[in-house]
């Protein structure tokens, strides 16, 4: 703004004026000026300007009613000339027009007037240089803030469209390609935008704002691509128009990518072979090759140990990572697909699609009768992998490549153990809880609890028959999740174990700072019974001394008990003032709060009962895919785009979110 004021006012001036002379009449300037198509007339005595006139004044005469030919130029003019050297600034002239309140100045260069400069003229040039500069400055932005951004998710794009491949080619070889035709469309167009992205952006470090924008960015940008094969296929039945279409099509791609597993689809053995694949597949590229892999690759070393302070122990370094995701992982799916296909006979590749989704706590079923009470040999393994996927790919990783196992991990001992005792104590509660609804005994009760701690989303209950109790539980194990850094989702155990652990450590601190300067100074009272009886002691005073006597007791030991409540106040006080503990707490608030407000939206959208609606909120927030009948066809498009985006914000904590718009959570 202030470089466009101190430029020389000549650079905008404009040269469509004429000199006249004084003497001249009205109508021949006007003929004078329309032959040379000027804007103004500048009046002249002798050959000095004396006056100006404007299309205005020439307006004026013609309203009143007078001779043009009979008004002498001299009479309408505005006088006298206000000038200016071609020197002058463009606030000068500003200043010059605000003073003399008029909206046009002629220039001079020495005694000859070579231009006129107007008002309007200036604003414009003002308005264009502001509007330059904040696009200018907006560019910059661009550039240095949003480029890691875009190039990272032009990398990201690429790298999911080449992992989508798979099933695009499974559906070929198999004679669907076809109903696969969605599947190609989607990694043509991840393909494109991926290299668009990429020319535009530049891949490098991200700091952490950037990286949660990469990471909104990505889910959205993946869900809304993952769309296309379901907008194709259209699996959800003839007539559906077309809003109604993308809606379902964008909730089933969400619910893929962020390994939810709620879906529409209930009779998925009537798809395609191939498509079905690709529904778990979406799982695993979402749980597995998706985030963890991108925040390693981009990430700055210094924000991941912040991560892992906040989020749990146990994040590996990148090629111990690549280790459990390439090795380890592919060895559960192999060992697993041959614990179902062996003993049960069943198809390879709904066998595949079962597994796939059950390591990466993902929920999508292959057909609607392979999660049954009668299917035991299926529940077994994919309980024991819904187990797996629940747990730290560290724990994984020291498993199989540490000499000294998980005894000698401090950071992962506490987490997994955790875990394991939070499953063994819920499965009774549940079963106690449950009790009488139909098909609840203690096997389902542990398969559903197991489910619900690893966020996957397998079922076969009715959780609509089930008591609101038996549901509110289920919602507390759904919302803690599994371990930090698994592919499951919710609050995370290691969370509460790290309060846990703050806590704690404050108090023992506290009481050992206690017992180092704890010094009695009288001696402590135990029970009545200990004392003599009043009624036959008369050396210590008698009865009056003694109730005086157990009274001081009594008041000490009520003082005490204040000033230990105290002390525990202070600790928690303390606790509370941790960066650490404040960021913790912040999540499993959002979660409470996000859960509340979406379950409250769901009854009145839907009529169903709040218990149910909290339910489905629950469900879809922590990635588990548990339902109660809510998610349906039936279910309205705008409580299908509610839980659309709450599945998206479960994906990355909410949290994330926050880290966009409040730089003081980034410090």
């Amino acid at each position: 703004m202030r470089d466009i004021l101190e430029k020389r006012v000549a650079s905008y001036m404009s040269r469509r004026f004429v000199l006249i002379d004084e003497t001249t009449d009205v109508a021949s300037a006007v003929k004078r000026m329309q032959q040379q198509r000027a804007e103004s007339i500048i009046v002249t005595k002798r050959g000095v300007a004396v006056g100006i006139v404007t299309d205005s004044d020439m307006i004026d005469v013609i309203i009143k009613g007078e001779e043009s030919d009979k008004i002498v130029i001299k009479e309408v003019m505005s006088s006298p000339v206000i000038t200016l050297n071609s020197k002058a600034t463009v606030k000068q002239a500003l200043n010059q027009m605000r003073v003399h309140r008029v909206k046009r100045i002629p220039i001079k260069d020495g005694t000859s007037i070579i231009g006129i400069v107007t008002q309007p003229a200036l604003a414009d040039v003002i308005r264009t240089s502001v509007l330059e500069r904040t696009i200018k400055r907006a560019k910059a932005t661009l550039t240095e803030q949003y480029k890691p951004v875009l190039g990272n998710l032009g990398v990201l794009l690429q790298f999911s469209g080449v992992l989508l491949v798979v099933p695009a080619l499974l559906g070929t070889a198999l004679g669907e390609a076809s109903s696969i035709t969605g599947v190609y469309l989607e990694v043509v167009g991840l393909s494109f935008a991926g290299f668009f992205l990429m020319s535009y952006g530049e891949r490098g470090p991200m700091n952490l704002r950037q990286a949660s924008i990469f990471v909104v960015a990505s889910f959205v940008v993946m869900s809304l691509f993952g769309s296309l094969p379901y907008i194709y296929l259209n699996p959800f039945g003839p007539g559906i128009e077309g809003s109604s279409l993308f809606v379902n099509s964008l909730f089933e791609s969400a619910s893929g990518f962020t390994t939810t597993g709620l879906s529409m689809i209930t009779q998925p053995e009537n798809l395609p072979e191939s498509f079905t694949f690709y529904r778990s597949y979406t799982q695993w590229v979402g749980g597995l090759s998706f985030v963890y892999l991108v925040i390693m690759l981009f990430f700055p070393e210094e924000k991941l140990s912040t991560m892992r302070s906040v989020l749990g122990g146990g994040m590996l370094r990148f090629k111990e990572f690549i280790v459990t995701l390439v090795v380890i992982f592919s060895v559960y799916t192999v060992f697993l697909v041959l614990l179902i296909v062996v003993p049960t006979g069943t198809d390879d590749l709904t066998a595949i699609s079962v597994v796939l989704a059950t390591v990466v706590s993902g929920g999508f079923s292959p057909s609607s009768t392979i999660i049954s009470a009668g299917n035991l040999d299926v529940l077994l393994v994919t309980s024991a992998g819904m187990i797996l996927s629940a747990l730290p790919f560290a724990f994984h990783y020291y498993i199989f490549f540490s000499k000294k196992g998980m005894p000698g991990r401090k950071t992962l001992g506490p987490e997994v153990a955790a875990y394991f005792v939070l499953m063994a104590v819920s499965v009774p509660i549940f079963y106690l809880l449950a009790l009488g609804a139909p098909g609840v005994d203690l096997g389902s009760s542990a398969y559903h609890v197991i489910s619900g701690s690893t966020t996957t989303g397998f079922q076969f209950l009715n959780f609509q028959l089930i008591p609101a109790a038996a549901k509110v539980f289920l919602m507390a194990i759904m919302l803690v999740g599994g371990a930090a850094f698994s592919t499951a989702g919710g609050i995370k155990v290691g969370r509460f174990v790290i309060l846990y652990q703050e806590l704690s450590r404050r108090i023992g601190r506290q009481s050992m700072k206690e017992s180092a300067t704890y010094s009695p100074t009288v001696p402590s009272y135990t029970s009545i019974s200990s004392a003599a009886n009043p009624h036959r002691s008369e050396e210590n005073g008698g009865v009056i001394d003694q109730l005086l006597e157990e009274y001081e007791y009594r008041k000490r030991d009520f003082q005490e008990i204040v000033r230990r409540q105290g002390e525990l106040l202070k600790v928690i006080r303390e606790v509370l003032r941790v960066r650490l503990v404040k960021e913790i707490l912040l999540v499993i608030g959002l979660y409470v709060s996000v859960s509340l407000a979406t379950g409250f939206v769901l009854s009145v959208t839907t009529g169903a009962s709040i218990e149910d609606s909290m339910f489905e909120s629950v469900s879809a927030l922590t990635n588990t895919g548990l339902s109660t009948g809510i998610t349906s066809l039936a279910l309205d498009s705008f409580s299908k785009l509610l839980l659309t985006t709450v599945m998206i914000l479960g994906r990355f904590e909410i949290i994330i979110i926050l880290y966009i718009f409040f730089s003081a959570l980034r410090k």
